[in-house]
């Protein structure tokens, strides 16, 4: 068994039921991870230790009585975006320091609802607005796999406190890759779910290239966790019905899939499109019929068209709020948003128009085809600095390629125009520089259960494996004395 740092979710259900493992001293023995790791990875935005506290030992009385609910007693990692009532909400802006959350969003109103812990309130970059997780208010927060190395972004600290060992569970967010990134590049398991199928929080009702999502260390907790926090919420009108993912999954037999490492990119590093055909030779081992597409996409088009939406939803909006006065206060990427949003306009309506394009493509080559599911990498390189400034460094150099340092690194901004599709990512390996790689499972619009009947076979081949036993990462002297 593993140390409690490194315990999932599903096994600490188990005992506390069983009487072999206490919610109150789990959580203490968790707070100890958390305040260790901050002098190395430096994940937390906050922790929230008294009502924690207070909810363990609510826990440990259910347990006596009986009356334990789904998530009895489980900690979490909830990140600095997602609202908990109460709790600091400054989306890592020294511009909003002192702002404070008003009321829970849907997803921690269910997690709490299944009696988990909320504690651990993880870092973003400011505004979301950055595939790594740096800003002035919180600083660097470091890959615990290679502490040189991004934990990527925006979900960056929810993805290295899962590695850190601080709590089994997290939430994160996902506007272009928001989830997956940090997902693949922590080594932990991430879900973005097709728009409609978690509720999103009041007023987001028309950011469809954004969406809430779980992400944890093992695919059975992955399942546990959406199966709590999907479906309907009494505040949202756009969520759709939700049946429950089962919990076990046969074989692949027969299913078609079909994969393109990076959308025709030849700059995909050498050791991430090794670990994705190993992942691959796992599928068919488990019966699945695996073959490669050809789709040549423009990735800059797509991150250009999708950013441009966002803009014209979210971002522009959001700095309107912002004067002259607070503007030496922003972090430099997103200084620039700022001063973009003063001088040229933009529209959501290409986001619409090339989502649409590219869904035909898919159709013509992948689900019209007879393909059930679609397998890529989440990114080209892992050579990727935790405090990378994409303005005062534009163009990242790795491996022989040059990268646009802010998303032309990132396979992962389609399938946000592509917002009805569910897509998993899953660790696939390390990289030669020690970081963690990722792919991502996709599938047709809103067909949630075969990116998990996949992932559950992945999980099962032994191909991301490695994970679960070398956590926490052996590199890490400092992290492994504390599990």
């Amino acid at each position: 068994m593993h140390s409690i740092p490194y315990t999932s979710a599903t096994e600490l259900l188990a005992q506390f039921r069983a009487g072999t493992l206490d919610p109150v001293a789990v959580l203490e023995t968790l707070i100890e991870t958390a305040q260790a790791q901050q002098a190395t990875v430096n994940s937390a935005a906050s922790l929230q230790l008294e009502q924690a506290r207070t909810m363990a030992r609510e826990s440990r009385r259910r347990y006596a009585e009986g009356t334990a609910r789904p998530l009895e007693g489980v900690p979490v990692i909830v990140k600095e975006e997602t609202a908990v009532k109460g709790w600091p909400r400054p989306l890592a802006s020294l511009v909003f320091k002192d702002r404070v959350a008003t009321e829970n969003h849907p997803i921690v109103d269910k997690l709490l609802e299944a009696g988990a812990i909320p504690y651990f309130q993880a870092t973003n970059p400011e505004f979301c607005v950055l595939g790594h997780t740096w800003s002035k208010m919180y600083g660097v927060t470091r890959n615990p796999w290679a502490l040189d190395y991004s934990c990527g972004g925006s979900s960056g600290g929810s993805g290295a406190a899962l590695a850190a060992g601080v709590a089994p569970l997290a939430t994160g967010s996902d506007m272009a890759g928001s989830i997956r990134l940090p997902s693949s590049l922590c080594g932990v398991y991430g879900y973005k779910p097709p728009f409609g199928r978690l509720a999103c929080a009041s007023g987001d009702e028309y950011l469809v290239q954004a969406v809430e999502g779980p992400m944890t260390r093992t695919f059975d907790d992955l399942v546990l966790m959406q199966n709590v926090v999907a479906g309907p919420h009494p505040s949202s009108f756009t969520t759709l019905p939700y049946t429950p993912l089962p919990t076990s999954y046969g074989d692949l037999k027969g299913m078609r899939i079909a994969y393109c490492p990076a959308f025709g990119n030849p700059t995909l590093a050498d050791d991430i499109h090794r670990n994705l055909l190993r992942a691959l030779d796992g599928l068919r081992r488990a019966g699945a019929i695996v073959e490669e597409v050809e789709l040549n996409w423009d990735l800059a088009e797509i991150n250009q068209v999708l950013l441009d939406g966002l803009r014209a939803v979210f971002v522009d909006e959001f700095m309107g709020d912002i004067g002259e006065d607070d503007a030496a206060k922003l972090c430099s990427y997103t200084e620039v948003l700022r001063e973009q949003g003063k001088s040229d306009a933009v529209s959501i309506i290409p986001s619409a128009v090339l989502g649409r394009q590219l869904h035909r493509d898919m159709h013509d080559k992948v689900w019209g085809k007879g393909y059930q599911a679609f397998i890529c990498a989440s990114m080209l390189t892992t050579a990727l600095q935790a405090d990378q400034d994409p303005v005062a460094e534009p163009i990242i150099e790795a491996h022989g390629h040059q990268y646009d340092a802010y998303l032309g690194w990132c396979l992962t901004p389609p399938f946000n125009l592509l917002n009805r599709y569910p897509v998993l990512a899953a660790p696939t390996g390390l990289s030669d520089l020690g970081v963690p790689t990722g792919m991502q499972i996709v599938a047709n619009a809103f067909d949630d259960e075969t990116v998990f009947r996949v992932a559950a076979s992945h999980a099962k081949a032994g191909s991301s494996k490695l994970f679960v036993e070398q956590f926490p990462p052996a590199s890490q002297p400092a992290l492994a004395a504390v599990a």
